[in-house]
Formats: structure tokens, C-alpha cells, sequence
């Protein structure tokens, strides 16, 4: 008598739902634990006497390796987050000269930088129109000080 249900596409189709999930619960995990339910049933398919404890091992071990792949593959992805960046290219602007557009009150006021503006603080008292350096970050904004052409 034939299986009513052919455990090759029971994995597979038990993976493409698991990773599916993904797309409505988002978490990363479903799709990798789905990648390896999908491997589970080609497996399956290679080998199709293969008895449940063996498929059960191998989906453990396609699981596992699934989701260390992902792991891998999502750490390397969050390598530079914006967070990394914006602190770079503060940094970069150490030593550069710069407009204020804002007067600085409480040491507080807005430098251009190129289209856009940062907030910015100095220990000087700075008016608008001035030609200030940054030349240090402090705080996450630039510390400026006042120079003349």
C-alpha cells in the first residue's frame, strides 16, 4: 500500500510554509529552519528508504547548518549599520572649515555642511556667517571654534 502522504513533500512543503512564515512573522529564524526542512525532503528524494530517524538527523543537521549560514550571512550584512557611518563621516570632518547659518546661542547653533545642515556647539560666541573648524565631535555633534579667512 502507498503512503498517503509522501514524507519527500511533507518536508518540502512543510519548508516552503515555514519560510513563508518569514514574510508574515518576521524573525529570520523560519526561513532557515525552512531551507533545511527543504533540504531534508531532496534528501529524501535522493534516498527514499531512508528511514525517519535518519531524516530527522539530517534535518537536524541541514537545520542547524542552514541557520548558522544565516547567521553568517546576516552578520556580515549588519557590518556597517548607518549608525557606523554617520559616526564616520563625522570624524571626516574634523579639521574642515564650514559656515555657521545659525548664530550660536548657549553654545549651541547649525553649520552648513555641503546641502544640508548639522546642529554644532562651541565654547565661542558665534554669529551668523561665520567661518568656523571643526575640531573635535563631542556628544555625536561637531565642536566648532570661530576662524577668519
Amino acid at each position: 500500500m502507498e503512503n498517503l502522504f509522501d514524507l519527500t513533500w511533507g518536508w518540502i512543503i512543510g519548508g516552503l510554509i515555514l519560510a513563508g512564515l518569514e514574510i508574515a512573522i518576521p524573525g529570520v529564524f523560519l526561513m532557515w529552519i525552512g531551507l533545511g526542512a527543504i533540504a531534508t525532503g531532496v534528501v529524501l528524494a535522493l534516498f527514499p528508504d531512508l528511514p525517519f530517524a535518519w531524516q530527522a538527523l539530517f534535518f537536524a543537521v541541514l537545520m542547524l547548518s542552514s541557520l548558522g549560514l544565516g547567521f553568517m550571512i546576516q552578520r556580515q550584512s549588519n557590518r556597517t549599520p548607518e549608525t557606523q557611518l554617520l559616526n564616520h563621516e563625522l570624524q571626516a570632518m574634523i579639521g574642515r572649515r564650514y559656515v555657521a547659518i545659525t548664530p550660536f546661542a548657549a553654545g549651541r547653533g547649525r553649520i552648513k555642511v555641503q546641502d544640508s545642515s548639522f546642529a554644532a556647539i562651541s565654547d565661542e560666541e558665534i554669529a551668523e556667517g561665520d567661518l568656523v573648524e571643526v575640531v573635535a565631535i563631542a556628544d555625536g555633534r561637531p565642536q566648532v571654534v570661530k576662524r577668519t579667512a
